[in-house]
């Protein structure tokens, strides 16, 4: 494992977002990525999303040492995420030796490291070294879910049974470590000892402890993934079968039963009207019953300290096909204002509603085919009067096709949020050095200040 470089590039590029990366690579700017990652050689930060995108696209093509030259500057300041990241291409290129030795320049000091060199150690053959490694700090969900993963298929499922069962007693008293009971249930499922997984969790939710999600939702998917529809509906009964629900009403659809699902997604509407509206809402929208689903979703719609009701169901209406239902709905909304006390709060909360409605018009006129409406309502409010009005204009202009209008509106804009939106679609037109530049901009100057044209 060395740490030679290639010489300092001229130019200094910033780092950006892992989403800038993804738009990079592919539209085919892997070199400025490389250069940007580079710039850790001349002293300064470096840019690390750069590097560690440029790496992993390398590694992909097949140039290991291109690969490891732009890793490895990150790798030897130890931060934890470029350790981890530069020990899984080793090990990928078959040098878990070396992923080992860089991962243990971590150990004792980062949480994260030990899980990671435990699955080393068991790809290296040296199980026991992972189980003694993590045997002392299974008082921690994460060590507990690391020790199981690492052991899967080592041959040593007894020997992590006999680790957990003193800690999923100690969390069936006093409800910790979180996870013990799931982490038991796994192993005893990949032994194919199905009943004992399914006693072990239900005997965490009969303890009488408060009920863990996580829980019910791990014996949920394994009812469902073993086929045994009965049990997940008589989960689904109990005072916490909310959190089943979902899973039965998958497993019944897959398998034709399309009666039994509605039945239990009414069921779940009329117990927990939030939760399983939302579900049964969902189901009526997939099956084309756009006007039920609209009905049934209205204890959703009452509950106004949520903004994501209103927006999963017209998002789902669309998706389906159902554009008149959907603007229907907004209607009603817009209809129906929340009743608020006239004081200051009451009328700033009435004005952040009404904002809501405006937003959710936009984006209902621009998804159904009327983006031209949507550009005309978003040109006739400031920036003061809608928030991400930019973003959300050139959003929609560059779906129309029409993206220098797009990047002319972002171009004038100072707000950091935005460079995001304008360095995607700068790379997009081809301008990826610019897209670059968008930020390293003055705080106050326009982003226009440092395009080129």
């Amino acid at each position: 494992m060395t740490f030679d470089h290639p010489e300092q590039p001229d130019s200094v590029l910033p780092d950006v977002s892992p989403r800038t990366v993804s738009v990079l690579l592919e539209h085919g700017h892997l070199d400025l990525l490389v250069e940007a990652a580079g710039t850790i050689r001349a002293g300064g930060p470096g840019a690390w999303q750069c590097a560690q995108g440029a790496a992993r696209e390398l590694s992909r093509r097949g140039d290991r040492e291109a690969a490891w030259q732009v890793v490895a500057p990150y790798a030897r300041t130890r931060t934890w995420v470029a350790v981890k990241t530069a020990a899984e291409l080793l090990e990928s290129w078959g040098r878990a030796e070396e992923a080992l030795a860089l991962v243990r320049t971590r150990e004792g000091e980062d949480r994260l490291a030990a899980p990671v060199e435990a699955r080393l150690l068991v790809v290296l053959g040296r199980v026991q070294e992972a189980i003694d490694l993590l045997r002392p700090h299974l008082d921690d969900w994460y060590y507990l879910q690391g020790l199981v993963d690492a052991t899967e298929g080592a041959g040593r499922d007894e020997q992590v049974l006999e680790l957990l069962a003193h800690h999923v007693e100690q969390e069936l008293r006093t409800g910790r470590p979180l996870q013990a009971t799931a982490m038991l249930a796994r192993v005893l499922e990949r032994q194919g000892r199905l009943d004992e997984a399914v006693e072990a969790l239900q005997r965490n939710l009969d303890t009488g402890n408060s009920i863990s999600v996580n829980v019910v939702e791990e014996l949920a998917r394994l009812l469902a993934r073993h086929g045994r529809l009965r049990d997940l509906e008589e989960l689904t009964t109990r005072s916490y079968g909310q959190y089943a629900v979902g899973e039965l009403i998958g497993k019944l659809e897959e398998a034709g039963r399309t009666d039994a699902a509605f039945a239990a997604a009414r069921r779940a509407a009329s117990d927990r009207p939030t939760r399983g509206s939302a579900l049964l809402a969902d189901l009526l929208v997939r099956h084309g019953r756009p006007a039920e689903a609209l009905e049934a979703a209205r204890p959703l719609l009452a509950d106004r300290d949520c903004g994501c009701h209103e927006q999963d169901l017209l998002a789902k209406l669309l998706e389906h096909g159902h554009i008149d239902t959907a603007h229907d709905l907004l209607a009603e909304l817009v209809s129906r204002p929340p009743q608020v006390s006239d004081d200051e709060d009451g009328r700033v909360y009435l004005a952040e509603w009404e904002e809501k409605l405006t937003g959710l018009r936009i984006w209902l006129l621009a998804e159904s085919g009327r983006a031209d409406e949507a550009i005309g309502i978003l040109e006739g409010f400031s920036d003061d009067e809608f928030w991400l009005r930019r973003e959300t204009l050139a959003g929609i202009l560059d779906r129309q096709g029409r993206p220098d209008e797009a990047i002319a509106v972002l171009a004038a804009s100072t707000d950091s949020l935005e460079a995001y939106e304008l360095s995607d679609l700068l790379i997009r037109q081809g301008r990826a050095r610019e897209g670059f530049a968008v930020f390293t901009k003055a705080p106050d100057a326009p982003f226009s200040s440092v395009l080129t044209r």
